[in-house]
């Protein structure tokens, strides 16, 4: 995956690891009569009631998460944080030096190992996919955090493309195409209190699911819609000063509702059917729900060494504000004195235009002394904070551990059967994954290292939870402001994670600003 993020437009582009889902349609077994129920596993799936398991069981995030085994609940900074916990947009590294900053992150995963892996832990030797005309599929995830001070919000978009050309098509049969594309979405809030001992945060996730024939004539190419929507809610307490942090997340299950105005209507038996319901090789039953189950994650982060863990961030503006009032201060005291002198020279018949113009001018030069003031004491507080961070010693060892629990869902198929339209349950029961990761400066200020593990568990009783061995680094390499769009004194980074389970890997690798 090749993933890009910068921050404050001074950041960096990052690499993911990991893997893309794939395509519709296989020629399935099964009877050409609607069903009604979802039958048992291994039957072929002639009904849309249904729902489809949207759960990801391998870690998918940035290079540090991935690194850290997907520990990251009670770490939670920067944008990879926000899809382990909404407080992740309010968080502030001692290296942020301004009032407001922001981060933006893009990342692109590439179907490369979902052919070759079992990525859905399903127990086969690799993912079985569709025998359909595969056009291609992708998926893309952009997302920004804003920061003002105490507060943050964030935004981050999953998206999932697949699409493919109706197989079996003769000299008089028209190939249709079709377009399947997934939503998940996180709109976040999250604020500081007590100095940023204690952040709270929340929000929406949001999921959505668009059928498209783009062959089809204009303002006719929506086929089907379903959409859903649940909450998030986070806290992270960082007590100053101590070496631990303790987080925990939480997001509420998610069930969407078909759009009564998709093209597809139900037909008599409730279903939804592309093509007809006669030809098993080319028709496709429609779910009427995609969904994702409730999940819990709690996790502890401690750090060793001389490197502070929760040291104070100061926000800026709050040391400028102490400027700024004294600057109106003596801006309300100048316009006194210039009003007594007005009409003292209005007495003396001495007020003419030019010197009211003299008195203006006046007042004007000594407004802009002190607005070059106000960005004089600016430029040294961020250089003094700038400075400040430099200085203060590399040598650490970050210790996370987290604990995920996944909920269970009713007649729901993961993602590999819904595409072989053949039913493999998944989901039927609550499903746990234990998180750890441990990273450390090996060389101080050059490079660091990272490593972990976690079990990931299994959505289907066909397979069983399997354990992942993950290691990632960061490495300094030059300075380099980039054409001046950077601070002149910013340095660059390689970094790179690798994940690795039985039937699995996911790896990654990009650029990015050195800290």
């Amino acid at each position: 995956m090749i993933a890009a993020k910068a921050r404050r437009g001074r950041s960096c582009a990052a690499a993911r690891s990991g893997c893309a889902l794939a395509v519709l349609v296989a020629a399935a077994p099964g009877a050409a009569n609607a069903a009604g129920a979802l039958g048992p596993n291994g039957s072929a799936i002639r009904t849309s009631r249904y729902g489809v398991d949207l759960t990801q069981t391998p870690i998918l995030a940035g290079a540090r998460v991935t690194g850290l085994a997907g520990a990251y609940v009670a770490i939670a900074e920067g944008i990879d944080g926000d899809i382990q916990t909404p407080v992740a947009p309010a968080v502030r590294t001692l290296y942020s030096v301004d009032h407001f900053d922001f981060e933006l992150g893009l990342g692109l995963t590439l179907p490369v190992a979902v052919t070759t892996t079992d990525f859905f832990n399903t127990g086969h030797q690799h993912t079985q996919l569709a025998n359909s005309d595969q056009r291609g599929f992708l998926f893309v995830t952009p997302a920004i955090n804003l920061a003002w001070g105490d507060f943050g919000v964030g935004l981050t978009l999953e998206l999932q493309n697949y699409s493919l050309l109706r197989s079996g098509a003769t000299a008089t049969t028209r190939r249709d195409a079709f377009d399947a594309q997934f939503l998940v979405g996180h709109l976040q809030a999250a604020n500081r209190f007590f100095g940023g001992q204690l952040v709270l945060g929340g929000g929406i996730r949001v999921l959505e699911l668009d059928v498209n024939n783009p062959n089809a004539p204009s303002g006719e190419s929506n086929l089907f819609t379903t959409v859903g929507l649940g909450v998030e809610a986070g806290a992270l307490w960082a007590p100053t000063g101590e070496p631990f942090r303790l987080g925990a997340a939480f997001r509420s299950a998610v069930t969407t509702t078909p759009d009564p105005q998709s093209r597809i209507l139900p037909n008599s038996e409730g279903d939804r059917i592309i093509g007809s319901a006669s030809d098993p090789v080319n028709s496709f039953w429609l779910p009427d729900r995609i969904e994702q189950p409730w999940d819990l994650n709690v996790g502890m982060a401690v750090q060793i060494g001389p490197r502070p863990f929760n040291a104070p961030w100061t926000d800026p503006e709050d040391r400028i504000d102490v400027a700024r009032r004294a600057i109106e201060r003596r801006s309300a005291e100048r316009r006194y004195q210039r009003a007594l002198l007005s009409r003292r020279l209005a007495a003396e018949g001495a007020l003419d235009a030019a010197a009211e113009g003299a008195l203006d001018a006046e007042r004007d030069n000594e407004e802009a002394v002190d607005e070059l003031h106000v960005a004089r004491i600016e430029h040294e507080l961020r250089t003094r904070m700038k400075l400040a961070y430099a200085r203060l010693p590399r040598p650490y060892a970050l210790l996370s551990v987290s604990l995920v629990l996944t909920g269970a869902l009713n007649d729901a198929v993961g993602i590999e059967s819904f595409l072989q339209r053949v039913v493999a349950r998944s989901g039927e029961k609550v499903v746990y994954s234990p998180r750890l990761g441990l990273e450390t400066e090996v060389i101080p200020g050059w490079v660091k290292l990272r490593a972990g593990t976690y079990s990931e568990p299994t959505r289907f009783e066909t397979s069983a939870p399997r354990l992942h061995g993950t290691v990632g680094f960061d490495a300094k390499v030059i300075p380099w402001s980039a054409f001046g769009l950077f601070d002149e004194d910013t340095e660059w980074r390689i970094t790179t994670s690798l994940d690795a389970a039985a039937r699995y890997l996911g790896w990654g690798v990009g650029v990015g600003v050195w800290h």
